[in-house]
C-alpha cells in the first residue's frame, strides 16, 4: 500500500525510527516517521484529526512548545486504558518529519520494555502515513482536475476561434465573389463607356465638319 501511495522511490523513507529526543517534558524516547512531499502544516492538521478519529483522543496545539498534545488516547491493541501523547512536525527535505512521544504514565513508550504497545503505535503511525498519502493524492487529483478544466476551457476557446475564423473566411469569400462580379460588371461598363466615347467623338467631328462647311 505504501508503494501505491508514495511510489517506489519513496518507500525507503517509510520507516519508523526510535530515539531519545528533546520535548516540552524533557528528553524522552520518541518515534519518528518521515512523510515525503508532505506539507508540515497539513501533517499537523491531519494528525489532530487522526488522533481524534482513530485514537479517541482530544488534541490541542501548544504554540509555545510547538507540540500537539493529545490526552485520553485509547487504542484497542494496547493494554493501557488511556494515555497521553505529544507530537511535533518539522521540515525534512521536501517532506515532513512527524515525531511522537507516548506518555504511558511515568514512562515513555520504548520498544525494549513495551514491545507489544510499541508495535501498536507503529501500526497507527503507518496508518497515519497512508492517511497523509491519501490526502496528497486527493490534492493532486484536485490540481489535475483543475488543469483538465483549464485545458477544456482552452479547447472551447480554440473551437470558438475556429468558428470565428471560418465565419471570417466565409464573409471574405462572399466579399471576393461580390467584388469579382463587380469587376466583371466594371469591365462591361468600361466597354460600353468606351463605345459611348467613340460615338461622342464622331458626333463632335460631324459637328465640326458642319461648322467648316458654313465657313
Amino acid at each position: 500500500m505504501l508503494v501505491l501511495a508514495f511510489g517506489a522511490s519513496s518507500v525507503s523513507a517509510q520507516f519508523i525510527s526510535e530515539e531519545v529526543k528533546s520535548m516540552s517534558q524533557g528528553n524522552n524516547n520518541a518515534l519518528s516517521i518521515e512523510l515525503p512531499k508532505a506539507n508540515q502544516k497539513d501533517v499537523q492538521n491531519l494528525w489532530e484529526k487522526f488522533t481524534k478519529k482513530e485514537m479517541k483522543g482530544k488534541s490541542k496545539y501548544d504554540r509555545k512548545a510547538g507540540e500537539v498534545y493529545t490526552e485520553g488516547v485509547r487504542i484497542a491493541d494496547m493494554n493501557y486504558n488511556a494515555f497521553n501523547m505529544y507530537a511535533t512536525t518539522e521540515a525534512a527535505g521536501a517532506g515532513t518529519l512527524l515525531t511522537v512521544w507516548v506518555d504511558l504514565g511515568g514512562e515513555y513508550l520504548n520498544s525494549d520494555e513495551d514491545a507489544d504497545e510499541y508495535k501498536a503505535i507503529e501500526k497507527q503511525l503507518y496508518a497515519f502515513a497512508l492517511v497523509v498519502a491519501r490526502e496528497q493524492l486527493k490534492d493532486q487529483l484536485k490540481t489535475e482536475e483543475k488543469e483538465l478544466k483549464k485545458m477544456e476551457s482552452d479547447l472551447k476557446k480554440l473551437s470558438k476561434n475556429k468558428e470565428g475564423y471560418e465565419n471570417d473566411i466565409k464573409k471574405a469569400k462572399e466579399v471576393i465573389a461580390k467584388r469579382e462580379a463587380e469587376i466583371e460588371q466594371n469591365l462591361t461598363d468600361q466597354d460600353n463607356k468606351a463605345l459611348e466615347i467613340d460615338a461622342q467623338k464622331r458626333v463632335i467631328e460631324s459637328t465640326e465638319e458642319k461648322i467648316g462647311d458654313l465657313n
